[in-house]
């Protein structure tokens, strides 16, 4: 899908990655390391924007840079920490 979006230049088409750099086993990269996304994406002809997904501001940048982008699709990154503000839940 996201070869096909690329291929076809869906310009109207933001994806959301909600990166927290863990899984259920742990952190990625002590389970089976999926980076580096940003080019991935771009090896798919994605545009990439990368935001700290906890930041209101930030995202919305995020989403009107997606806006903006023309003959490609937009794949935010979200940088985020699971568990935020919750001291038991934390990076957990």
């Amino acid at each position: 899908a996201c070869m096909a979006a690329g291929h076809y230049k869906l310009d109207n088409l933001c994806g959301i990655l909600d990166y927290n750099h863990l899984q259920i086993d742990g952190n990625i990269a002590d389970v089976v390391g999926p980076e580096p996304f940003p080019e991935k994406f771009r090896a798919f002809g994605w545009h990439v924007v990368e935001v700290d997904g906890h930041d209101f501001e930030s995202l919305a940048k995020g989403f009107e840079e997606a806006r903006n982008t023309k003959g490609q699709p937009t794949m935010i990154i979200a940088h985020t920490i699971k568990g935020k503000g919750v001291s038991f839940m934390e990076n957990n």
